[in-house]
Order: structure tokens, then sequence, then C-alpha cells
């Protein structure tokens, strides 16, 4: 049992720290890590997509998405605009700022990428990159089964 708190205590430190320096990285260009995933969305998504999508990608809820995009909004990171197919969905745009920016993100994710791989082979970061992705699948579809089912499986929790 301790070895599966001390693997989660680790993912969540090592989350913590990815944070903290993403977001001192990010303050010189006025962004948190979070809006920068927001941008990078965007960018890979032809600038544009619905609050909706952005909810789904950045897995949180509507309000938590109406304050992320309220800021970046208020900062000229991107602009608003009704769906003219549907007016109620609202459409989030990338302005030139933050396509701009964007190059200067790229660039202070390409360092922290560098320096949290250092040593590492292209096998072992795949080798890693695949665990984590198992992990993910595997928290995530025990969420879901809690949500459809009302049961929490109480074996062998971390």
């Amino acid at each position: 049992m301790k070895e599966k708190q001390k693997t989660g205590y680790l993912l969540k430190t090592v989350t913590d720290i990815l944070g903290k320096e993403a977001n001192y990285m990010l303050k010189e260009q006025g962004l948190t890590w979070t809006q920068s995933r927001l941008i990078g969305f965007l960018a890979r998504n032809g600038c544009a997509r619905t609050q909706k999508e952005i909810e789904e990608f950045l897995e949180v809820s509507h309000p938590t998405v109406v304050g992320i995009v309220s800021r970046m909004e208020q900062n000229g990171f991107v602009s608003c605009s009704l769906d003219p197919s549907d007016r109620r969905n609202k459409i989030v745009s990338l302005t030139d700022k933050s396509i701009e920016t964007g190059k200067s993100i790229l660039d202070s994710l390409r360092k922290q990428d560098e320096a949290m791989f250092s040593g590492f082979s292209d096998d072992e970061r795949a080798q890693l990159d695949g665990f984590l992705i198992r992990i993910y699948n595997n928290l995530n579809n025990m969420h879901r089964k809690e949500q459809l089912t009302g049961d929490k499986d109480d074996k062998d929790t971390i």
C-alpha cells in the first residue's frame, strides 16, 4: 500500500512543480498555465472554438471556462462572439496578441520539457508517456463508472 501512496504523492508533487514553473515562465506574458493551454488548443483547432468545446478540452465546468475566457478577453488574448448558427453558443477566438505570444509560450514550454526529461532516452520518455496515459484512462474510467452507477469501489484506492 505504501508504494501506491508514494507513487500518487510523486505524481502530485511533479504536477505541482510543473504548474508552478509554467506559471512562473508564463507570468512574463501575463498568462497562466491553463490560459496557455487554451491558446494552444485554439491554435491547433482553427483559432476558434465554442465554450462547450473548451470545457471538454480543459475538463472543467462551464463557470470555470467563463472565468478563464473573461480574463483572457479583458487582457486581449481572445475575443468572443455569438455563434451565428446557434446564438446560445459563444465562440472564443484567438487575437493577434495571443498568436504572437504563442511563439514565446512554445519556447518556454520547450525549455521546461528539456529540463524535465534531461537524461531520459526517447524510449524511456515514450514508456513514461504510455504509463501516464494508462493511469489517466484507469482513473477516468473509474470516475465514469461511479457517475453511472453511483458505486464507489473501496478496494485498494490510492
